[in-house]
Parts: C-alpha cells; sequence; structure tokens
C-alpha cells in the first residue's frame, strides 16, 4: 500500500481548513496519500462544531475505521501512542503532535521513515503549506450560495475596488481584541485607500457600531446569514482587502480573498497562537 499521511480533524470551520492545508502539503512533498479522522476530534465537542470538508473539494480520503487504535483524543490508548512516538528520531515517528516552539520545519523538513504518519495540531501558519497556495486555495474556495441576496451582494464585493472586510469575535471569546486595534486598522485603511466601503461580520455588529468611527465612509453590516458560516466565508473572501480579528475563520476569509493581492491588516497581539503572513499589516 502506498504510505499516508493521516491527520485528524478538531475544532471549527477555520481550525480545520489549517489542519487540511498542512497535511495536504506533507503529503505532497512526500509522495502520499492523505486520510481524513473525522471522528477522534470530536467525540467530546462541546461548542457545537462539526465536520465541514465535506463541502469543499478536497483530495483526502476518510480514514478506515480498521485503522483506528483509539476511540478518543483522551483515551489511554492514544495518550501511550503519542508517549511512544515522543521517544522515537521525528523521522521515524508514526505520530507527530504539533509543538509551537519547532516552527513550521517540524513538518516541512520532514521525511518521514513510517508506512503511516498520523498528525495532531492546528498548524495555524501559513508557512506549513506555502509551497503549495495555489493548490490549496482551489481545494479550499467556500461553495457560491444558493440564494440571490448573497450572490448579489458578492457580486457587488467583488466589483468595487476598495471592499474592506471588518470581522469580530466577542461572544463567549475571551481573548475579544479592544476598540484600540479595530479603530487603529481602520485609520491605516482609510489612510491607504481613496473611498473604502466597509463590511461588517461577526457575533455582535451592535459592538463596532457602538465604538467605532469608520470618519464617514461607508458601512456595511452583514447579519442575515445567521449560522451560515460558509456563506460568510464566501463574502469575506470576495472583498479586496481585510481588517481580521484573532481568529482563524477570518483569517482564511483574507488569506483567500484579500491575501492574494490586497491589504490584510491583523492584530500585532492576537493573544492566541495564530501567526500572520509577513506580507500582512500588523496594528
Amino acid at each position: 500500500m502506498r504510505p499516508v499521511v493521516i491527520t485528524i480533524v478538531k475544532g471549527g470551520l477555520g481550525n480545520q481548513f489549517f489542519i487540511y492545508a498542512a497535511a495536504r502539503a506533507l503529503a505532497l512533498r512526500t509522495n502520499r496519500s492523505l486520510f481524513l479522522d473525522r471522528r477522534r476530534g470530536y467525540t467530546k465537542e462541546t461548542y457545537g462544531r462539526s465536520y465541514r470538508l465535506d463541502r469543499f473539494p478536497i483530495r483526502a480520503e476518510i480514514m478506515p475505521e480498521s485503522w483506528r487504535v483509539a476511540p478518543t483524543l483522551k483515551h489511554l490508548g492514544h495518550k501511550w501512542v503519542r508517549a511512544w512516538n515522543k521517544l522515537l528520531p521525528r523521522d521515524w515517528r508514526g505520530y507527530l503532535a504539533e509543538r509551537h516552539h519547532l516552527g513550521a520545519e517540524q513538518l516541512t523538513a520532514l521525511e518521514p521513515r513510517r508506512g503511516r504518519v498520523t498528525l495532531l495540531g492546528y498548524w495555524q501558519d501559513e508557512a506549513y503549506f506555502a509551497d503549495q497556495t495555489d493548490m490549496i486555495r482551489h481545494e479550499l474556495t467556500p461553495p457560491g450560495p444558493d440564494d440571490e441576496r448573497n450572490r448579489e451582494l458578492g457580486r457587488s464585493l467583488a466589483d468595487h475596488a476598495e471592499t474592506v472586510f471588518v470581522h469580530f469575535r466577542r461572544v463567549r471569546y475571551p481573548q475579544a481584541l479592544p476598540a484600540v486595534y479595530y479603530q487603529g486598522a481602520i485609520i491605516a485603511a482609510r489612510s491607504e485607500l481613496h473611498s473604502p466601503r466597509f463590511v461588517l461580520f461577526g457575533d455582535d455588529l451592535a459592538w463596532p457600531i457602538e465604538h467605532l468611527d469608520f470618519g464617514g465612509a461607508t458601512v456595511e453590516l452583514v447579519g442575515h446569514n445567521g449560522s451560515n458560516e460558509l456563506a460568510d466565508l464566501w463574502l469575506m473572501s470576495r472583498c479586496r482587502h481585510a481588517i481580521i480579528a484573532n481568529s482563524s475563520f477570518s483569517w482564511w476569509g483574507a488569506w483567500l480573498g484579500a491575501g492574494k493581492n490586497g491589504h490584510v491588516w491583523a492584530p500585532a497581539q492576537p493573544g492566541v497562537k495564530l501567526a500572520f503572513p509577513p506580507r500582512w499589516h500588523l496594528v
């Protein structure tokens, strides 16, 4: 059988994108097939999140149940495999858990000797898949919405050269960014762009209207999609520029759209382990 990479999928949609992108790039570099373990990361899910990559044209198979060594991430069998592999040289490990202090080379320089290599981590850095960006963009492009309201809005956003999506995360989010970050990013966008159109996404759209000054620029709130995060992500990717939250979701909204050739403003102190491409502007 051809050697394989198995990656354990967990978290929300943005996290799933990072997990897939890092594993897909490793599989391509090492000429391996990619399999996704879509169950183990959600057996103890408390936020209502679920596997969503089935909505995208990804190139991976679902891991066969016969390969499973443990039903959950906290199972003793899983902990034993993880502990045992820490004792082995990196290239000889069949299981690799992310270690933030090692950086992207823990995968980009990996030359696996085992037939099956399982990955566990969020891998929230473009450096893990920078050599495969065109393919990753294609495979993780959000599907277009079914309704005419979102399609028409998407056309409008793409046609306006100075659309700037602004994303907020504030509800049940202890790392919520302060107003000073968003205000600084808005000022930077207004100085860089002639006539910006700010398009607001997030879980509390009353907050920016109350706390931020857009300097008379056009401001539009997008709250009609409710829990339809795929529609919001598609709309965000249609904008030419972005001001993102400390959120993997808005990171991908920017990377798939504005991150190609527009301006992206990101927090210099995100408060979470989320790396930003060096071409983005830190505020």
